[in-house]
């Protein structure tokens, strides 16, 4: 297995053939199914590429470094891009958005996501990587919610609007790390109804 520290370094950009979007597609397959029966800290650059039949350059011309692989391999599994319905009001957004970061924690990618979240604690690209292609669009989608249900009245302005995305979403990381046997269908069900109650007008 390859050293950790060299394969979350980034790699500068090669010259050379142009890359191929059948290697990529090999690559991420490659890296889901590894996850299946591997995590993030023992998944290397090297697996991926004996998996996917290509060289380690291969990978480095589409990707810095293994955290953004794994990334892009999640997001483009099936359901992960799929867009929620369009919510009645401001209230119905947030629900829904509570609701499907739960499922997908809840789901047999929220081990990878937390393994990912603890290995972005110790390494700054690796955070930034996550932050960009998990936490920020979550955040901000959240953040937008919450403006425009603070400005109609469905929200309490009692509090800033990043308080109020880490007064809903805080509970949720905790739940999962305290508490996993509790972090089920139930949880999901019953939560966002619970979580809107602290925020209302």
């Amino acid at each position: 297995m390859e050293n950790t520290a060299l394969e979350q370094s980034e790699s500068p950009a090669r010259k050379g053939r142009p890359r191929s979007e059948k290697s990529k597609k090999s690559i991420l397959k490659a890296t889901n199914s590894l996850l299946l029966h591997m995590s993030v800290q023992e998944l290397s650059i090297e697996a991926i590429a004996k998996k996917a039949k290509v060289g380690k350059t291969t990978i480095y011309r589409w990707w810095p470094n293994k955290t953004a692989v794994i990334m892009e391999a999640l997001s483009n599994q099936p359901g992960m891009q799929t867009p929620l319905p369009t919510p009645r009001n401001n209230a119905e957004a947030i629900q829904m958005q509570l609701e499907k970061l739960i499922r997908l924690l809840h789901s047999k990618n929220g081990e990878t996501i937390a393994q990912l979240f603890a290995e972005a604690q110790s390494d700054e690209k690796a955070q930034a990587i996550f932050e960009n292609n998990f936490l920020t669009p979550l955040i901000d989608a959240m953040e937008y919610s919450i403006e425009q249900g603070q400005k109609d009245g469905e929200f309490a302005d009692r509090y800033d609007v990043k308080s109020v995305v880490d007064i809903l979403c805080g509970p949720i990381f905790f739940r999962l790390m305290a508490h996993p046997a509790d972090f089920n269908e139930s949880f999901m069900k019953s939560y966002p109804k619970e979580a809107l109650r602290l925020i209302s007008a």
